[in-house]
């Protein structure tokens, strides 16, 4: 049996997070309705605002490699939300298309019920940032 580490993030009376190895977010709530303890898993948003409804439905539907992919841009500095000035989109966009995995299913049962993986979508990583600069234009 693998043991499984965790960090701890954040405690207090009502509830504790810690980091999981594989990125997601262990969640025990202890000030229940029924009195007993709600454990869940998730994967925190690392994402801008203005990209919501494209990466809440990867978060959804593959949230390791949605947090694998938030770890990336990450250590590249670029989804750190307490820098000063603020969040460079077109330089993330560029960063997801550039690490995300072509065999992701991002928007299975989402928005548009589409269940191929981004390379059956867009072919390449190329097309794929092209689409998403496109796509984001007017954010910038």
């Amino acid at each position: 049996m693998e043991q499984i580490t965790k960090k701890l993030v954040y405690k207090d009376e009502n509830n504790v997070h810690y980091l999981l190895a594989n990125g997601l977010t262990e969640v025990t709530m202890f000030n229940t309705k029924s009195g007993n303890p709600y454990t869940f898993v998730h994967a925190a948003y690392w994402h801008p605002y203005s990209l919501r409804h494209y990466m809440r439905d990867f978060s959804a539907n593959s949230p390791i490699s949605y947090a694998r992919l938030g770890r990336k841009l990450k250590s590249l500095g670029l989804c750190d939300e307490k820098k000063d000035d603020g969040w460079d989109l077109k330089q993330i966009i560029i960063a997801i298309a550039d690490h995300i995995a072509m065999n992701a299913k991002p928007w299975k049962h989402g928005m548009t019920e589409d269940n191929r993986t981004v390379k059956e979508i867009y072919g390449t990583r190329e097309k794929f940032k092209n689409y998403l600069l496109e796509t984001f234009k007017e954010e910038e």
